[in-house]
């Protein structure tokens, strides 16, 4: 078993360097004899033409699973290299008339990782070979440009859109930086880390114990009181709140900094 990563380069003698070491002229004889130590290229086998087949199978399994987890996670920019590892040494003797047929020995909930591929030549069953492939997928995310700490409120000063490698994360990133903007970090955040939705959360705009405004709206008339906080809150959240006034306790939701309303 090996893996398909091979390399075509062919590196030329020093011409220049022979010459200045055996005169200003090479003979014709010498520049023939050169020529004939440089390796000949061979014509594509069976073996090599199975082989880019295999290759293209994968392409396509990756292109297909890759397109539509882009489009159900949002993704931008997408493209991707591929690696297929334990190829077969003894592969079919032939070559399929026709693109092999591609399916996952087992549907995998992430298309990132190592995957298990069966390609088969329609009609020839005993075609049929398993091997193991990987993709390296690379989108356009939102970026922290420097460390983000924990319920720091985010600003596009600290954010920038640029090609990540997705590694074996599988998740919602961001693609825009206004997406981003006003969050807050759930946890400290290093600097050049993509973002995405499962680290970031609303900030706290109302804090437990802090004198808050109550806004009580009823058709076009508003009416503001001065309330206190019991719990904190995020933006949308229904909180406990005690009017300083009259001391009565009512739940009003949290719709700004330091700002809550009694009907919502």
């Amino acid at each position: 078993m090996k893996s398909r990563d091979r390399s075509d380069a062919v590196s030329l003698p020093p011409f220049r360097r022979l010459a200045q070491r055996c005169g200003t002229v090479i003979s014709a004889f010498a520049v023939a004899s050169l020529i004939g130590l440089l390796p000949v290229p061979r014509a594509m086998s069976a073996d090599d033409t199975y082989r880019a087949q295999i290759d293209d199978g994968v392409r396509r399994y990756f292109t297909q699973r890759l397109s539509e987890r882009a489009a159900d996670q949002g993704w931008q920019g997408l493209r991707f290299t591929q690696k297929v590892f334990a190829l077969p040494t003894d592969l079919p003797g032939l070559t399929c008339p026709q693109p092999l047929q591609v399916e996952a020995e087992q549907q995998p909930s992430s298309v990132l990782g190592r995957k298990r591929v069966r390609l088969t030549c329609a009609g020839q069953p005993a075609s049929s070979i398993t091997v193991t492939a990987q993709a390296t997928v690379f989108i356009r995310a939102v970026v922290a440009t420097q460390v983000l700490e924990r319920e720091e409120p985010i600003s596009e000063a600290m954010l920038t859109v640029r090609e990540v490698s997705l590694g074996k994360q599988d998740q919602a990133y961001f693609n825009r930086t206004d997406q981003v903007e006003g969050l807050s970090a759930k946890r400290r955040i290093r600097a050049d880390q993509a973002l995405t939705q499962e680290m970031l959360t609303s900030p706290w705009l109302v804090r437990r114990g802090q004198r808050v405004t109550m806004q009580a709206r009823h058709g076009a008339i508003q009416a503001n009181t001065e309330g206190e906080a019991l719990t904190d809150g995020r933006k949308g959240d229904v909180i406990r709140v005690k009017n300083v006034t009259s001391g009565k306790i009512i739940e009003a939701q949290v719709t700004g900094v330091g700002v809550v309303s009694s009907t919502y």
